[in-house]
């Protein structure tokens, strides 16, 4: 679980969420298990340097995880989605 105490200390996950693209990423996980990097980018029609640039901030929020292995052609980065809650306190007092 990604809990948030603060608003300040969540902004790397709000960050990372603020992005319709981030967003379908984290769907495409959820739905589809873990992909290859370049099989997201597929999906999505994206250049790889946008994906790795959004793969980043949300590795950054712990909402994907990015594990590289040996592949046929050198290291492949795949990924998945980190299966969490995210709870965020209100800072409005009761």
């Amino acid at each position: 679980m990604i809990h948030i105490k603060s608003h300040r200390k969540g902004m790397a996950v709000f960050k990372a969420l603020s992005s319709e693209t981030r967003i379908a990423i984290v769907e495409l996980l959820a739905a589809k298990g873990p992909m290859r990097m370049t099989a997201i980018a597929e999906a999505l029609n994206i250049t790889g340097g946008a994906i790795t640039t959004h793969m980043k901030l949300l590795q950054d929020a712990n909402i994907v995880l990015i594990k590289q292995m040996k592949g046929k052609h050198g290291v492949q980065k795949i990924c998945m989605a980190n299966d969490t809650e995210i709870l965020i306190d209100s800072p409005v007092k009761q």
